[in-house]
């Protein structure tokens, strides 16, 4: 059989092609270089083989079919906001004002269209990635309900059965149906930032505790044969019969496909077979996080099986996944991952079975109280090691040293050099993440409010004016401190607050909890040089009751610009400082209020004659900021307009004297 331990290489053909339609058309050179290899390792017959894998992946892509006003379909997934509805017409994510709406119910109903938006802060949470990862490709809200039908099923059963108990409850939830509850987020997001939540997500381990417990089980009562392909059914039942998990379902197939064709296949083949066919049923599966980290991680186990310290191997295989997730390496994971694989396999077998025989619950309640603790421990003694998310070039050059040492302990050859390299890679990433040769000014886009990183060249100073706040999630958390981390920042020199409003000064205090911060200043202070900046204060005569004319007004200077930041200060202020600093040479304007009709008067605008104009503001906001007279004026004056609501995120990169504008 030609294809006999070959599919791997139709595999990794199928992915630079899909790579290359959906990522980015380098990856055809990819694709290229790659065919040409195997034209010299095989044949030609092969590389026609996987041009016709291509095309038929070409044509086979998922299709995006308009979605009609009426809906209907089964729930397969719930959330307290939404569900996920499977139509005729693919995948739902539909949002709703209902209660009672569960997995496995059949909907009907009217839906109004809503966008799916695409990341609008560099390196952050992208929905259309996320969506289109679980072919998911359209998103509507319940404008009415049609039809409500109850259905009861397995999953419903095995919810039923769960603890009373919120901890064990909690632990079986994430253990027997993959589910993560609010109660457990802290201890979630630990297991996050510790690179240790691979272990505790339903995937392959899981599927073979639960493959050897059900055998063994059923052997005691029936021939081996029989016992071997009832377990098989069980488990596919169970696995069907809860919300679809990539790392589930690959294990199982796995599991399954080579019991079957083993004498035709070897793991290799049936794991490329799987990439294959998951490629197929939805080409958009590599934007998939658990796709990627599952079959990635599998990968590795079966080339480094053999190899003493395989755990090793396999956590320095994920590096590079890790830091394009989180621009972190947490140095405990290292240490602990391998140590904790046994608790875990005890801990989910005592989740599972307490479901059946509720017994076992004190023990669970044990066993969540003993990790708990040995999370807050890990916390205290873990130190991460920001970095900064890799480049693409970083990213094949570490494979490439990695993959030439898993070869090299093949033939049991030293590795040493290798080792050096990859060490010497990781202080490249450091260094050339923490030591820019050139400064950059960004407005984060953090909505409706204001959030202005600077950041000076050689690692002179990083420097956060406002930091926005919103009621809604966690801005700190979720948008400044990630990107902060994604290009290398683990400290803030400087925390520049213009005043007390929510829009401006909201996420301070997460910010303060979870991020290194040098010194927080939210009073006048006249002028303060940090670096290659200089950054004062301008301050009138008067006094002003208003809180948004009690604004500080920030005037930084920088080698390439010189910045004005207005805060929300009105037209009044603007007049009067105008009065009082009659030669300030302005470049760039922070535009006051997110554009607001109360500042920016034409006035104003041909006093100091910026070049630009950078604006705060929150996409459709029921302020209707900024206003359309600002915006005209600033047009009719030839400025520049740069406003997060349009653009996203927006730099102002300057290297020495010069500078240049990236949206």
């Amino acid at each position: 059989m030609f294809i006999r331990y070959h599919l791997f290489y139709f595999a990794i053909a199928a992915l630079c092609f899909v790579l290359a339609k959906i990522i980015h058309p380098i990856f055809y050179c990819a694709l290229f270089v790659y065919l040409c290899f195997i034209y010299q390792r095989l044949s030609f017959f092969y590389v026609v083989m996987m041009l016709i894998l291509c095309t038929l992946l070409w044509f086979w892509s998922s299709h995006m079919e308009s979605l009609p006003t009426t809906i209907e379909g089964y729930v397969v997934k719930e959330s307290e906001k939404y569900c996920y509805l499977k139509t005729d017409e693919g995948i739902v994510k539909l949002y709703h004002q209902f209660d009672n709406i569960e997995y496995g119910d059949f909907l009907k109903a009217k839906q109004e269209p809503l966008d799916i938006y695409d990341a609008s802060n560099d390196y952050a949470f992208s929905e259309r990635h996320y969506l289109y990862g679980q072919k998911i490709f359209h998103k509507s809200f319940l404008k009415q309900l049609l039809s409500h039908q109850k259905s009861e099923t397995f999953y419903h059963w095995i919810k039923d059965h769960l603890s009373t108990h919120q901890d064990v409850r909690d632990y079986q939830l994430l253990f027997v149906l993959g589910e993560r509850s609010e109660n457990i987020a802290e201890d979630y997001q630990l297991m996050t930032d510790l690179s240790l939540v691979h272990l505790f997500a339903l995937s392959g381990m899981h599927i073979h505790i639960l493959f050897a417990m059900l055998k063994g089980l059923l052997g005691l009562l029936l021939p081996r044969k029989l016992s071997r392909i009832l377990t098989y059914l069980l488990i596919g039942f169970y696995i069907f019969s809860i919300p679809m998990l990539v790392s589930l379902y690959r294990a199982f197939f796995i599991l399954l496909l080579y019991d079957l064709l083993k004498k035709w296949f070897n793991k290799l083949d049936i794991f490329a077979l799987l990439v294959i066919a998951s490629l197929f049923y939805n080409p958009y599966m590599i934007y998939n996080i658990s796709f990627v980290f599952s079959y990635f991680v599998y990968f590795i186990v079966l080339l480094t099986h053999r190899f003493r310290y395989s755990a090793l191997w396999i956590y320095l295989s994920t590096i590079p996944i890790i830091l394009s997730l989180n621009a972190q390496i947490p140095l405990i994971a290292v240490f602990v991952g391998d140590i904790l694989n046994l608790f875990i396999e005890y801990f989910y077998s005592l989740c599972l079975l307490s479901v059946f025989f509720p017994i076992l619950e004190n023990v669970v309640m044990i066993y969540v109280y003993v990790f708990q603790n040995v999370l807050s421990f890990l916390q205290v003694i873990n130190h991460f090691i920001v970095f900064s998310k890799p480049p693409l070039a970083w990213i094949v050059i570490f494979y490439f040293i990695y993959f030439q040492m898993i070869s090299r302990k093949e033939l049991q050859q030293k590795i040493q050099h290798q080792i050096s390299m990859l060490i010497a890679l990781m202080i490249v990433l450091q260094i050339f993440g923490q030591y820019k040769i050139y400064g950059e000014v960004t407005m984060i886009d953090v909505g409706q409010g204001d959030c202005t990183f600077i950041r000076l060249p050689m690692n002179q100073g990083n420097i956060l004016i406002d930091t926005g706040g919103t009621y809604d999630y966690d801005l700190a958390m979720q948008t400044i401190i990630p990107y902060l981390k994604s290009i290398g920042v683990s400290h803030l020199d400087y925390v520049y607050i213009s005043h007390s409003d929510f829009d401006h000064s909201g996420a301070l205090s997460s910010l303060v909890e979870h991020f290194s911060i040098g010194q927080v200043i939210d009073d006048y202070e006249a002028n303060r040089q940090i670096g290659c900046a200089r950054i004062q204060m301008l301050q009138t005569n008067k006094v002003y009751t208003d809180t948004n004319d009690q604004s500080l007004i920030m005037y930084v200077t920088l080698p390439a610009m010189n910045i004005l930041f207005m805060g929300d200060a009105s037209i009044q202020i603007e007049n009067d400082l105008h009065e009082q600093f009659k030669e300030l040479e302005v470049d760039i304007l922070k535009v006051s209020h997110h554009g607001s009709a109360t500042a920016t008067s034409s006035y104003f605008l041909d006093a100091i004659q910026p070049e630009v104009a950078m604006i705060g503001v929150g996409k459709d906001n029921m302020y209707n900021h900024p206003s359309s007279q600002v915006i005209e004026r600033l047009k009719r004056k030839g400025i520049t307009i740069l406003r997060t609501d349009e653009d996203g995120m927006f730099h102002i990169r300057f290297y020495g004297k010069e500078r240049y504008i990236l949206r």
